[in-house]
Protein backbone atom coordinates (compact mmCIF):
# COMPACT_ATOMS: atom_id res chain seq x y z
CA UNK A 1 0.00 0.00 0.00
CA UNK A 2 1.17 3.55 -0.93
CA UNK A 3 2.05 5.87 2.27
CA UNK A 4 2.68 8.71 2.93
CA UNK A 5 5.14 10.24 5.62
CA UNK A 6 4.41 13.46 6.88
CA UNK A 7 6.34 15.91 8.65
CA UNK A 8 4.51 18.40 9.95
CA UNK A 9 3.87 20.24 13.79
CA UNK A 10 1.31 18.47 15.78
CA UNK A 11 -1.65 20.74 15.66
CA UNK A 12 -1.49 20.12 11.67
CA UNK A 13 -1.81 16.06 12.16
CA UNK A 14 -5.95 16.41 12.03
CA UNK A 15 -6.63 18.77 9.33
CA UNK A 16 -3.90 17.07 6.99
CA UNK A 17 -5.33 13.98 7.97
CA UNK A 18 -8.56 14.94 6.90
CA UNK A 19 -7.90 16.62 3.54
CA UNK A 20 -5.53 13.90 2.64
CA UNK A 21 -8.59 11.03 3.58
CA UNK A 22 -10.76 12.74 1.33
CA UNK A 23 -8.50 13.37 -1.98
CA UNK A 24 -6.94 10.24 -1.41
CA UNK A 25 -9.17 7.58 0.73
CA UNK A 26 -6.77 5.17 -0.45
CA UNK A 27 -3.62 6.01 1.08
CA UNK A 28 -2.03 4.86 4.47
CA UNK A 29 -0.56 8.17 6.42
CA UNK A 30 2.29 8.07 9.16
CA UNK A 31 3.76 11.32 10.88
CA UNK A 32 7.21 12.35 11.73
CA UNK A 33 8.00 14.58 13.84
CA UNK A 34 11.70 14.37 13.85
CA UNK A 35 14.50 13.26 12.19
CA UNK A 36 14.71 10.07 15.08
CA UNK A 37 10.83 9.62 13.90
CA UNK A 38 11.14 9.60 10.21
CA UNK A 39 14.32 6.82 10.62
CA UNK A 40 11.98 4.83 12.26
CA UNK A 41 9.36 5.01 9.41
CA UNK A 42 11.64 4.65 6.71
CA UNK A 43 12.91 1.61 8.23
CA UNK A 44 9.19 0.15 7.88
CA UNK A 45 8.68 -0.30 3.83
CA UNK A 46 10.92 2.77 2.57
CA UNK A 47 9.96 1.69 -1.23
CA UNK A 48 6.69 2.14 -0.57
CA UNK A 49 6.84 4.92 1.54
CA UNK A 50 6.68 9.25 0.23
CA UNK A 51 8.18 11.94 2.66
CA UNK A 52 5.69 15.15 2.73
CA UNK A 53 6.85 17.97 4.49
CA UNK A 54 4.19 20.43 5.40
CA UNK A 55 5.57 23.43 8.05
CA UNK A 56 8.21 21.30 9.63
CA UNK A 57 11.24 22.53 10.74
CA UNK A 58 13.28 19.32 10.78
CA UNK A 59 15.66 19.81 7.54
CA UNK A 60 16.02 16.73 5.56
CA UNK A 61 20.12 15.40 5.56
CA UNK A 62 21.44 14.82 2.30
CA UNK A 63 22.03 10.81 3.81
CA UNK A 64 17.80 10.79 3.72
CA UNK A 65 17.08 11.91 0.30
CA UNK A 66 20.09 9.75 -1.41
CA UNK A 67 18.46 6.97 0.25
CA UNK A 68 14.78 7.16 -0.83
CA UNK A 69 13.43 5.40 -3.97
CA UNK A 70 11.09 8.38 -4.42
CA UNK A 71 11.45 12.16 -4.39
CA UNK A 72 10.61 13.61 -0.80
CA UNK A 73 8.19 16.43 -1.35
CA UNK A 74 7.47 20.04 0.61
CA UNK A 75 4.76 22.35 0.66
CA UNK A 76 6.47 25.94 0.87
CA UNK A 77 3.92 28.65 2.49
CA UNK A 78 5.08 30.86 0.01
CA UNK A 79 5.50 31.25 -4.31
CA UNK A 80 9.08 30.76 -5.77
CA UNK A 81 10.42 34.24 -5.46
CA UNK A 82 10.07 34.19 -2.17
CA UNK A 83 12.54 31.31 -0.96
CA UNK A 84 13.16 30.64 2.65
CA UNK A 85 11.92 31.15 6.33
CA UNK A 86 8.59 33.22 7.24
CA UNK A 87 8.07 34.19 3.01
CA UNK A 88 4.71 36.08 4.05
CA UNK A 89 6.91 38.71 6.54
CA UNK A 90 9.31 39.56 3.45
CA UNK A 91 6.58 40.13 0.87
CA UNK A 92 4.72 42.12 2.91
CA UNK A 93 7.49 44.03 3.82
CA UNK A 94 9.00 44.70 0.15
CA UNK A 95 5.14 45.59 -0.90
CA UNK A 96 4.31 42.57 -2.73
CA UNK A 97 1.55 42.36 -4.61
CA UNK A 98 1.35 38.59 -5.10
CA UNK A 99 1.51 35.81 -2.85
CA UNK A 100 1.03 32.02 -3.45
CA UNK A 101 2.59 28.39 -2.41
CA UNK A 102 4.69 25.88 -3.95
CA UNK A 103 4.95 22.38 -4.33
CA UNK A 104 8.52 21.19 -4.85
CA UNK A 105 10.80 18.30 -4.54
CA UNK A 106 13.10 18.31 -1.15
CA UNK A 107 16.76 18.95 -1.98
CA UNK A 108 19.82 19.44 0.56
CA UNK A 109 19.79 23.27 -0.13
CA UNK A 110 16.45 24.33 1.46
CA UNK A 111 14.05 25.44 -0.98
CA UNK A 112 15.70 24.96 -4.18
CA UNK A 113 14.19 21.20 -5.55
CA UNK A 114 12.16 21.62 -8.84
CA UNK A 115 9.07 22.82 -8.59
CA UNK A 116 5.97 20.73 -9.46
CA UNK A 117 3.14 23.02 -8.50
CA UNK A 118 2.52 26.72 -7.91
CA UNK A 119 -0.62 28.63 -6.64
CA UNK A 120 -0.56 32.32 -6.99
CA UNK A 121 -3.14 34.86 -5.73
CA UNK A 122 -3.60 38.69 -5.05
CA UNK A 123 -2.92 40.46 -2.07
CA UNK A 124 -5.48 42.48 -0.20
CA UNK A 125 -3.57 45.82 0.52
CA UNK A 126 -5.11 46.02 3.64
CA UNK A 127 -4.00 42.04 4.88
CA UNK A 128 -1.43 42.31 7.46
CA UNK A 129 0.82 39.08 8.45
CA UNK A 130 -1.98 37.63 10.31
CA UNK A 131 -4.32 37.38 6.74
CA UNK A 132 -2.09 36.95 4.94
CA UNK A 133 -0.69 33.79 6.86
CA UNK A 134 -4.37 32.56 7.58
CA UNK A 135 -5.32 33.26 3.35
CA UNK A 136 -2.31 31.13 2.55
CA UNK A 137 -2.68 28.48 4.70
CA UNK A 138 -6.64 27.94 2.70
CA UNK A 139 -4.42 28.05 -0.40
CA UNK A 140 -1.94 25.39 0.93
CA UNK A 141 -4.56 23.05 1.85
CA UNK A 142 -6.71 23.10 -1.93
CA UNK A 143 -2.97 22.47 -3.38
CA UNK A 144 -2.69 19.38 -1.26
CA UNK A 145 -6.68 18.01 -2.16
CA UNK A 146 -5.70 19.15 -5.74
CA UNK A 147 -2.22 17.06 -5.85
CA UNK A 148 -3.19 14.38 -3.40
CA UNK A 149 -4.08 11.45 -5.80
CA UNK A 150 -0.59 12.25 -7.93
CA UNK A 151 1.43 12.31 -3.89
CA UNK A 152 0.06 9.40 -3.27
CA UNK A 153 1.37 7.46 -6.05
CA UNK A 154 4.51 7.06 -4.31
CA UNK A 155 5.80 5.10 -6.98
CA UNK A 156 5.92 7.72 -9.83
CA UNK A 157 7.44 10.91 -9.26
CA UNK A 158 5.43 14.65 -10.08
CA UNK A 159 6.09 16.45 -13.31
CA UNK A 160 7.26 19.72 -13.18
CA UNK A 161 5.90 22.63 -13.75
CA UNK A 162 8.38 24.59 -15.28
CA UNK A 163 8.48 27.53 -12.84
CA UNK A 164 11.81 28.41 -11.24
CA UNK A 165 13.45 29.88 -8.05
CA UNK A 166 14.44 33.26 -7.40
CA UNK A 167 14.82 35.90 -4.89
CA UNK A 168 17.00 36.20 -1.90
CA UNK A 169 16.85 32.66 0.26
CA UNK A 170 15.74 34.38 3.63
CA UNK A 171 16.87 32.81 7.04
CA UNK A 172 16.11 33.36 10.56
CA UNK A 173 19.17 36.15 10.99
CA UNK A 174 16.88 38.23 8.26
CA UNK A 175 14.06 37.96 10.12
CA UNK A 176 15.46 38.82 13.30
CA UNK A 177 17.23 41.92 11.59
CA UNK A 178 14.13 43.12 10.14
CA UNK A 179 12.07 42.98 13.97
CA UNK A 180 15.11 45.74 14.75
CA UNK A 181 14.26 49.04 13.88
CA UNK A 182 16.81 51.39 13.32
CA UNK A 183 17.28 54.24 16.15
CA UNK A 184 16.19 56.97 13.77
CA UNK A 185 13.14 54.85 12.14
CA UNK A 186 9.97 56.79 10.82
CA UNK A 187 6.19 56.44 12.03
CA UNK A 188 6.19 55.39 7.91
CA UNK A 189 8.85 52.69 8.61
CA UNK A 190 7.37 51.30 11.99
CA UNK A 191 3.97 50.81 10.12
CA UNK A 192 5.23 48.90 7.53
CA UNK A 193 7.37 46.51 9.52
CA UNK A 194 4.76 45.98 11.83
CA UNK A 195 2.62 44.97 8.89
CA UNK A 196 4.49 42.82 7.76
CA UNK A 197 6.49 41.43 11.46
CA UNK A 198 3.28 41.18 13.50
CA UNK A 199 3.36 40.48 17.31
CA UNK A 200 3.68 36.90 18.11
CA UNK A 201 4.55 34.70 20.77
CA UNK A 202 8.31 34.74 20.14
CA UNK A 203 8.81 37.53 18.47
CA UNK A 204 8.32 41.51 18.85
CA UNK A 205 9.73 44.88 17.22
CA UNK A 206 12.29 46.38 18.89
CA UNK A 207 14.73 49.43 18.89
CA UNK A 208 17.80 51.07 20.61
CA UNK A 209 18.24 53.91 22.65
CA UNK A 210 20.91 54.80 24.81
CA UNK A 211 22.80 51.54 24.51
CA UNK A 212 19.71 49.86 25.63
CA UNK A 213 17.01 47.65 24.02
CA UNK A 214 13.34 48.73 24.37
CA UNK A 215 10.53 46.41 23.14
CA UNK A 216 7.50 48.01 21.19
CA UNK A 217 4.35 46.94 23.10
CA UNK A 218 1.40 48.43 20.45
CA UNK A 219 -1.20 47.63 23.04
CA UNK A 220 -2.67 44.71 21.20
CA UNK A 221 -2.08 41.13 21.46
CA UNK A 222 -0.14 39.69 19.23
CA UNK A 223 -0.98 36.41 17.15
CA UNK A 224 0.01 33.63 14.95
CA UNK A 225 -1.96 31.23 12.51
CA UNK A 226 -0.96 27.46 13.47
CA UNK A 227 -3.33 24.83 12.39
CA UNK A 228 -5.55 27.27 10.62
CA UNK A 229 -6.50 28.98 13.78
CA UNK A 230 -4.70 32.66 15.22
CA UNK A 231 -3.12 31.64 18.22
CA UNK A 232 -2.16 34.89 20.89
CA UNK A 233 0.76 34.43 22.96
CA UNK A 234 0.70 33.38 26.68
Amino acid sequence: MSRLILMTQREFEEPLTDALRRAAPGVSLSFAWTLADLDAELANDPDGSRILSIGSSVILPRRVLASLSSPAYNLHPGPPNYPGIFPSVFALYEGACEFGVTLHEMAPTVDSGAICAVERFPIDVRWDRLALDTHTLVVLMHVLERMAPQLANVRTPLGYSGDVWSGRSRTRTHFDALCRLPEDFTAVEFAQRLRAVGEGPDHCLTTTRDGQVLRLDTGRRGMVVRAGQPVAAE
